[in-house]
């Protein structure tokens, strides 16, 4: 579809530019699309005629995609959401906005996005009871966006909240595909602004393009849509972070593991290379020529000749008729063993998924196999770990983006939602067996050393039971025993 999408245009600043650029290898390693970063890696390591030689790149292993996503487990269920103000049921329920538009599900691939990028936005669109859009079913939608196509500014006293906010987007034109921006303006909040404009190739706010895409001219001051109960403006995107740091942008933390991801690249690709080269030896010839042999290095002079060889295949050579001595023919083994090779590659994949902050007994591989370190694991515990750690700053985000869905809806959608005070509880995972069977044996071995009583004990093996729970449990089984005894 954009195979004629032009050029992004550029950052308008240095620093933003080296942002984007590095978020997007991000983002694109996350979804698959590093082919390219890849061979530019290749290329750093390898001269020409040895990169030809190695043949095509091994994409296969990627701890930084295999990591994020197995520590993106917080939305495994969907989470439970109260509101003292109101009924979140028309909000959250089955038939609910935020249900209906499938927010939780795209949170289960948006959190990965989060960990991996660092930052991640969540716009919240509405489509109201409109004439003007028959084509669209009235409700709320919800979009990712990455932060390589924005731009933000913050509040000068909240370092950590956009007050302006440019998204880069593609618009189909009578010319073909143009790069717009999408501008959502509170710094004056008396004057706020929404709109849509062209993008120079500079980074440069161009022409007002509103009435083209939006069918509707810049909405300015009162005009500005997006307003809570109180009338005042707020933007519709909602900043998810991995770590709360105090600012907008935390782009490079974890970087290591990035480039780690890379370097792995690399070398598995060279051991697929190795593996070629170690199914039969190499041979030389000293005296002779080889007939057949053809240039490799078109440009120069050729540092490498060669010729396709097979073991079913037969050489000619003939008498080098310059050659001093008696002619040979002979052949050498490989000088490093693939399975040692291998071995070596999965120890430095565990150092680079070690840099996201995992301890080595939370990773394993899935067997003996060193080449199962392609799919590194994280251990339950681990991903739970990890659920604790981003509970607190997800659960900021989403209790923002209910309380700015509430404002939209009722704004535009005539509901009658609570605009804030929303609380939301995320379920934790299950216990597999074997950490259920040790966590019941501990909590056993404490009870009969006299360290926790049998009250304590049931509610640590049955988390949901208080205290007067527990003592009826525990005296009902009292009464059963006595009754069958």
């Amino acid at each position: 579809m954009y195979n004629d999408k032009p050029m992004k245009p550029l950052a308008l600043n240095a620093g933003e530019q080296a942002r984007w650029d590095h978020t997007g290898l991000r983002r694109r390693m996350i979804l698959g699309a590093w082919a390219e970063d890849l061979e530019d890696e290749l290329s750093r390591h390898l001269p020409p005629d040895r990169r030809e030689a190695w043949g095509p790149s091994d994409m296969s292993s990627n701890p930084f995609e295999q990591i994020t996503r197995q520590l993106a487990v917080l939305y495994h269920e969907n989470p439970a959401v109260t509101n003292m103000n109101g009924d979140v049921d028309p909000l959250v329920g089955r038939e609910g906005l935020v249900t209906k538009a499938g927010f939780w599900q795209l949170m289960q691939r948006a959190q990965q996005m989060v960990i991996g990028l660092r930052e991640c936005m969540i716009r919240i669109d509405v489509n109201p009871h409109s004439q003007m859009t028959p084509a669209r079913v009235p409700g709320i939608q919800y979009r990712l966006v990455t932060p390589d196509l924005v731009y933000c500014e913050a509040h000068p006293d909240q370092p950590d909240v956009p007050v302006y906010y440019q998204e880069y987007r593609l618009r189909k034109s009578t010319k073909g595909f143009v790069w717009v921006a999408d501008v959502l303006d509170i710094r004056d909040m008396d004057n706020p602004r929404f709109g849509m404009f062209e993008i120079n190739q500079d980074g440069t706010l161009g022409a007002d393009v509103s009435e083209t895409y939006m069918g509707h001219p810049t909405h300015e001051g009162e005009g500005y849509p997006y307003r809570d109960a109180n009338n005042t403006p707020f933007i519709p995107v909602v900043m998810y972070h991995a770590e709360k740091t105090g600012y907008l942008w935390d782009p490079y933390f974890g970087s290591q593991m990035v480039y780690g991801s890379l370097t792995s690249a690399v070398l598995y690709s060279m051991w697929t290379h190795l593996v070629k080269s170690a199914s039969w030896s190499q041979k030389y010839v000293a005296g002779l020529t080889l007939a057949g042999l053809s240039q490799i290095d078109q440009n120069s002079v050729a540092r490498r000749a060669s010729i396709s060889t097979d073991p079913s295949s037969i050489l000619v050579f003939t008498q080098d008729p310059d050659a001093q001595g008696q002619p040979m023919v002979g052949s050498f083994g490989i000088a490093t063993d693939p399975h040692d090779l291998l071995e070596s590659i999965a120890k430095y994949e565990m150092r680079v998924a070690m840099a996201a902050g995992l301890s080595p007994a939370e990773l394993s591989r899935s067997n003996g196999d060193p080449r199962s370190g392609y799919s590194l694991s994280v251990s339950k515990a681990g991903q739970r770990e990890a659920q604790k750690k981003f509970a607190p700053v997800f659960r900021m985000a989403d209790e923002e983006l209910l309380a700015k869905t509430a404002m939209l809806s009722n704004r535009f959608l005539g509901t009658n939602l609570p605009e804030d005070g929303y609380r939301v509880s995320y379920h934790s995972m299950p216990l597999t067996p074997t950490e259920m069977q040790a966590q019941r044996e501990d909590i056993i071995a404490k009870m009969n050393a006299g360290l926790i009583s049998p009250v304590t004990a049931v509610m640590m093996m049955y988390d949901d039971m208080d205290p007067k729970e527990a003592r009826e449990y525990l005296l009902q089984i009292r009464r059963e025993r006595a009754e069958f005894t």
